[in-house]
């Protein structure tokens, strides 16, 4: 009988899929779309940030579907001369300019399983909140690449507060990774910082969190910096972070804290006036601090932690690129709409990015040593 019941259900699920897909039929449209097929051009990712004054550049050669018709090895060497330049405003002299690679030897823009394409890090520039920077890329065998950004204003930045006397106890912490994807955690200890943000102006802004943890050891000369998880226990915060858009949470829902390793928010809920960006710090990643200075005579250290806290106010296609890039990564199904990804590059792909960034010490750790002893 129980049979039965299970064979009258499948065929009744049947016959109504029948009929929603019969009625689909007259909603089908054939479209004669000409395989993609254009001469390559650049892929580009570019990065200006006002922290450290630095100038982040990938690119490397991208290809058309149609370029593939006839067989071509992905791990052939790409090698091409050409110059890439950074201008600021309309002065005619480049602030930043590399030529043939830096090495007189061309970019290696090859296609490889890993570390594709030519990379550049530069820091030291002075870079202006309101300024306008024009990046060109003049590479033989490909059209000139550009695109212009225009630097945000700084992050209006009112009080940052951590309080280290409150704690507050977490059960279902929920990890958002940067590629992707998440996972849960156990219990939680976290310390309460507070952050009074003025909203920029009328338009939408967008702005980062991240923490930065930096450790010196003097007498190693020896110096190493992470990015713990930031957390936020706010749903209202981060409505509309591209991350927790893409990653699918449980259908409970009971998550109760949400850590990232960079969280991107907008200004959704504090609109065009000053709103308090409640953050958690996690307890263990502050430790007890020695006196400070360690010795009032030597001011010496065996070892000193500090933490840093990043905030950065975004250009909006750095934020509407991010969020394509994270919606893609959530992959495909048969009801997932085709994700754009927005490219502000001419005759190019890609994002050209500008990133206001001022950073505080929330918190120092020092190691001491008196006599040969550590505190």
């Amino acid at each position: 009988m129980h049979n039965l019941w299970i064979i009258k259900y499948t065929l009744r699920a049947m016959l109504l899929c029948g009929v929603a897909l019969a009625g689909c039929e007259n909603m089908i449209q054939e479209i004669d779309i000409a395989p993609s097929n254009f001469p390559p051009k650049l892929a580009v990712s570019a990065t200006i940030d006002t922290d450290s004054g630095t100038f982040n550049l990938t690119f490397t050669e991208a290809r058309s579907l149609g370029s593939y018709k006839k067989w071509r090895s992905e791990n052939s060497t790409i090698i091409r001369k050409g110059t890439v330049s950074l201008y600021e405003d309309d002065n005619p002299t480049p602030i930043y300019r590399i030529v043939d690679g830096g090495n007189g030897q061309g970019f290696d823009m090859s296609l490889r399983s890993y570390e594709s394409g030519f990379s550049v890090e530069k820091k030291g520039l002075v870079l202006k909140a309101g300024s306008a920077y024009r990046l060109t890329l003049e590479v033989e065998g490909y059209p000139t690449a550009t695109s212009t950004v225009v630097m945000p204003d700084d992050p209006a930045v009112e009080d940052i507060a951590l309080d280290t006397g409150k704690k507050i106890h977490k059960r279902y912490p929920y990890f958002i990774g940067l590629s992707g994807g998440g996972s849960y955690g156990g219990d939680m200890d976290f310390y309460p910082l507070n952050i009074r943000l003025k909203d920029n102006s009328r338009d939408r802004d967008y702005y980062m969190f991240r923490l930065e943890s930096t450790t010196v050891i003097p007498n190693d000369n020896y110096v190493y910096t992470e990015t713990p998880h930031i957390a936020t226990a706010n749903r209202a915060l981060i409505q509309d972070n591209p991350d927790m858009e893409a990653n699918p949470l449980s259908i409970e829902n009971f998550e109760d804290v949400y850590l990232f390793e960079r969280m991107l928010v907008s200004d959704m809920s504090f609109a065009n006036a000053t709103g308090t960006i409640d953050l958690l710090l996690q307890e263990w990643l502050v430790k007890a601090s020695a006196p400070l200075p360690c010795d009032t005579a030597s001011q010496q250290y065996e070892q000193r932690t500090s933490m840093d806290i990043c905030i950065s106010h975004l250009s909006a296609i750095t934020y509407e690129h991010h969020r394509s890039l994270a919606l893609q990564r959530n992959g495909v199904d048969f009801f997932t709409e085709p994700v754009s990804i927005p490219s502000n590059i001419e005759n190019g792909f890609g994002c050209f990015a500008a990133i206001n960034t001022i950073r505080k010490t929330i918190h120092e750790s020092y190691t001491c040593f008196f006599d040969g002893l550590y505190y």
